[in-house]
């Protein structure tokens, strides 16, 4: 918990400086590319997590990976973090910040899982389902795919979880017939 409240304040204070600076949605993209990089790469957190790689190849690391996409102070924010020994928390940063840019934009984050692509009249409907079951005003999808799920879909928002999949149905079919 303690770490959380640490990249709260690391976000916060990264948001405060987007804002004053004039380039908000240029941080959210350059965060958003961060995330999804911690999130697809293991070694990557792994190694910013360990006390034994020296901070100054930690930095290569992150220059070599970032430097080319993000904005500079967004860059200049990453080196500052490195230095002082927060590496380990830059995902957890990037998480918060998300988090906090979104609260302010009144963007509810949904995922969406499907079994296969979706047309735009299945994302209409979920879209209405979802904004019966939050108070925000603007929706964004993560979409996902699991085939597992058969058809249908479900929609999670928050701790919410919204099934309307076939293998929910089913499973439901399979528990009423095993009771009678």
């Amino acid at each position: 918990m303690k770490n959380l409240r640490v990249a709260n304040r690391y976000a916060k204070a990264l948001l405060g400086l987007a804002e004053d600076e004039n380039f908000s949605e240029k941080a959210f993209e350059d965060i958003k590319l961060i995330y999804d990089v911690f999130e697809e790469n293991r070694e990557l957190k792994t190694i910013l997590k360990s006390p034994i790689v020296r901070v100054s190849k930690k930095l290569n690391i992150l220059n070599s990976i970032f430097s080319k996409h993000l904005h500079p102070i967004t860059m200049h924010y990453l080196t500052i973090i490195t230095r002082k020994k927060r590496a380990a928390l830059i995902q957890g940063i990037a998480h918060e910040f998300l988090k906090i840019h979104r609260e302010r934009l009144d963007v509810e984050l949904v995922t969406l899982i499907t079994a296969t692509e979706v047309d735009g009249k299945h994302t209409q409907s979920a879209k209405r389902i979802a904004a019966t079951l939050t108070p925000r005003s603007n929706i964004e999808f993560n979409h996902v795919f699991d085939p597992g799920i058969i058809g249908g879909f479900i929609l999670r928002i928050g701790d919410l979880q919204y099934d309307a999949s076939v293998k929910k149905k089913i499973s439901v079919i399979k528990k009423h017939l095993l009771e009678k």
